[in-house]
């Protein structure tokens, strides 16, 4: 459990630079917009599949 505290230790403190403030941002918007990809196309293939 130690272990798992460390890395969570390690992780705020990653954050709270400002390398791994933007960063964090970075991941957070290339999440977004592959959720949103992924969200269109499910949302295109059901509607051409329907339309068949």
């Amino acid at each position: 459990m130690n272990k798992i505290a460390g890395y969570i230790k390690t992780i705020r403190q990653y954050l709270k630079t400002p390398k791994g403030r933007h960063d964090s941002l970075d991941y957070l918007k290339a999440a977004i917009i592959i959720s949103l990809t992924m969200l269109l196309v499910f949302l295109l293939l059901k509607y051409l599949a329907g339309a068949l």
